[in-house]
């Protein structure tokens, strides 16, 4: 037996990973040590935004960029982002926004992401890290229309080689990966990787998916791992 779980986090684009990896939980409890809650759970993060977060990561300057107050904007009167971290959208800190000129709010702000970081900022583990990327979620294109543009939602064959790159760099060589997305939204080069799935789920004004959407692909998994 491992003495080591393999851990799961998201790395993005948005928060149906975190409703999926929920319901998991709840219909199977004795996989709960596997999942670690990340800064990626509930906010909407473009392919360009995972490589800019991992990238930093692994030159060690996130944490100084996460808590460097001066560089977040307010955009829309309700959105967050961060001139360094583009294709981040802070999407559930409205009620942070919305008063950010309080210094107790911008504290607040750096406090919370600093925390949810927290596996990208202290990355060693002596188990395995299993990476979980999707751009599924239906209402996703009409959620960042003004906002992201939806090609930075695209996976391509270059931004499959270097996120899976990052990830190693930054949780170690054993890093495994799954990419869930629809044949319009990838292209047919990174579809041809294993680890990339393709899904058939169309697009609509729901958020969170078929409650068993994700189940075969987080059972085997796990299936790869001792508990």
């Amino acid at each position: 037996m491992d003495t080591y779980p393999t851990r799961i986090l998201t790395i993005g684009c948005s928060c149906i990973n975190r409703f999926q990896f929920d319901v998991f939980q709840a219909l199977h409890p004795d996989t709960v040590h596997h999942f670690v809650k990340s800064l990626f759970d509930w906010n909407i993060v473009s392919l360009i935004g995972t490589e800019t977060l991992l990238q930093h990561a692994v030159d060690g300057h996130l944490q100084a960029l996460l808590e460097d107050t001066s560089e977040y904007v307010v955009d829309y009167g309700v959105l967050l982002f961060h001139r360094h971290l583009p294709g981040i959208c802070f999407f559930h800190e409205q009620d942070i926004a919305k008063a950010f000129d309080d210094p107790a709010q911008k504290d607040s702000l750096v406090s919370k992401l600093a925390h949810q970081a927290a596996p990208f900022l202290a990355p060693d583990y002596e188990g395995r890290t299993h990476l979980v990327w999707s751009n599924v979620q239906p209402n996703l294109p009409g959620t960042v229309r003004n906002v992201t543009p939806w090609d930075d939602f695209q996976l391509t064959a270059p931004r499959y080689a270097k996120i899976t790159s990052l990830g190693r760099q930054l949780f170690g060589p054993d890093t495994t990966f799954t990419f869930l997305t629809l044949v319009a939204d990838a292209t047919p080069e990174a579809l041809q990787n294993p680890d990339v799935h393709m899904l058939t789920l169309p697009r609509s004004a729901d958020y969170q998916g078929p409650p068993d959407l994700y189940a075969p692909f987080l059972s085997q998994i796990l299936d790869q791992t001792h508990n």
